[in-house]
């Protein structure tokens, strides 16, 4: 079970969510097919960028894990996601990127804002966090047929409990706040558009 877990979090690990994420934001905003493999190929250099400074970090003991699953390790990684997210910003500006991803970078930006502030104080599961937040989304943007997409939430629950990487408490905090930002980044790029 503990093979079945490590599948789980990797497949559906926030940092590998990214790339797909910026496609289907594009693709389901009406840009073409090419602008979507080009904005999600940008995204998923940020994304190697990132998940080499974590590699190099474990390499010398910066952190204990890929999941960087300790909550004091994760304020060093949040700013350098917070400043590649910026980064990525300003590329969309530059090279008038779609208006859609700028919103969506805009809300990822505050919400790892948002779990930075909330790590200071609490452990939550990030993993959990992101996949409620993306399927929640997918739901509200793509249609209520995409809602058999929800149980991967409690299996990706149960997948960081199972691999102890996080408690059962953890787990809901890290739901609540997922469900919390996808409601504010839903109802914000209402509100905004």
């Amino acid at each position: 079970m503990i093979i079945f877990a490590r599948i789980i979090t990797f497949i559906f690990h926030p940092i590998v969510l990214v790339s797909p994420a910026v496609f289907l934001i594009i693709i389901a905003t009406g840009y073409s097919l090419n602008e979507a493999l080009l904005w999600s190929g940008v995204a998923l250099g940020f994304v190697i960028f990132i998940a080499l400074y974590i590699r190099a970090g474990m390499m010398i003991g910066f952190f204990t894990n890929f999941d960087v699953s300790k909550r004091e390790q994760r304020i060093y990684l949040f700013p350098l996601v917070i400043l590649a997210g910026i980064t990525f910003l300003f590329s969309l500006i530059v090279l008038n990127g779609p208006r859609s991803l700028f919103m969506a970078i805009i809300y990822f930006l505050i919400s790892v804002a948002v779990l930075t502030l909330v790590t200071l104080r609490i452990k939550a599961s990030v993993h959990v966090g992101g996949i409620t937040a993306a399927i929640i989304s997918a739901i509200y943007f793509f249609g209520v047929e995409f809602s058999f997409l929800l149980i991967l939430i409690p299996i990706m629950a149960w997948a960081r409990i199972k691999e102890k990487r996080h408690t059962y408490r953890e787990t809901v905090v890290g739901f609540a706040l997922g469900l919390l930002l996808a409601l504010v980044g839903i109802f914000g790029v209402q509100y905004f558009t």
